[in-house]
């Protein structure tokens, strides 16, 4: 698989900053699963919207499908569908991977493969949000 840096697919709606904000993010929690790459770049030119929205920075955001991740060498190394938690009221916002397998020697590898906020980010949650969100508390993560 190729990647395409320029077509941004169903995320077109998301502006520099927040784009920014979330491929950070994303990078980050797909560390948390054990993926060691000193650069990831996105393609998000087959995202597709997948439920909920939120205005946020300079753009909406969406529950995407359909990210791909390639190495500094193009080389294409994940694929995954992204979930966040907006809380305008305590200005919160975090993305994280919903759905996320990794690419090994020619093979998907199935990172997170169920629905729910896993621990790692569960954590990151302001406390007096926690309660919210502790029914959506992922226990059981694949890798």
């Amino acid at each position: 698989m190729k990647p395409n840096y320029t077509s941004l697919g169903f995320s077109d709606k998301m502006g520099p900053k927040l784009r920014k904000l979330i491929e950070h993010q994303l990078s980050k929690d797909i560390y948390a699963y054990g993926l060691i790459e000193s650069q990831l770049k996105f393609d998000w030119s087959e995202s597709c919207i997948e439920g909920h929205d939120t205005d946020y920075l300079d753009g909406t955001v969406e529950n995407f499908s359909g990210i791909n991740i390639f190495n500094e060498k193009d080389e294409h190394i994940a694929e995954g569908w992204m979930e966040f938690i907006h809380e305008p009221a305590f200005h919160f916002f975090i993305a994280y991977w919903e759905f996320i397998h990794i690419i090994e020697m020619g093979r998907e590898v199935v990172i997170k493969d169920s629905v729910g906020i896993p621990p790692h980010i569960f954590k990151k949650i302001p406390k007096q949000l926690q309660a919210k969100y502790k029914d959506n508390l992922l226990v059981d993560v694949c890798r």
